[in-house]
């Protein structure tokens, strides 16, 4: 995840052969991230870039917690963040 500019820009890849294709993952990540709107979305095939706005405080704390929140929903099964 990088910050930068009032947004976090957070990459999502495919890990395992048996995970969801990209594109149901991406749908299924904008309903789990509802809460903080996503500005940008770029689907690839085993990649998925998000921007999302940073919190009013500038703290990473809720886009970095949602993160890790949406990675252990079943829904993201075979999917982790790329650091």
């Amino acid at each position: 995840m990088s910050g930068g500019g009032g947004t976090y820009e957070v990459a999502f890849v495919r890990q395992h052969y048996d995970a969801p294709p990209a594109e149901t993952t991406a749908v299924r990540l904008l309903w789990l991230l509802r809460a903080h709107l996503p500005h940008e979305l770029r689907v690839e095939s085993e990649r998925i870039r998000l921007t999302l706005a940073a919190p009013a405080d500038g703290a990473p704390a809720g886009p970095e917690r949602a993160m890790g929140d949406i990675l252990s929903h079943r829904a993201c099964t075979g999917w982790t963040v790329e650091c």
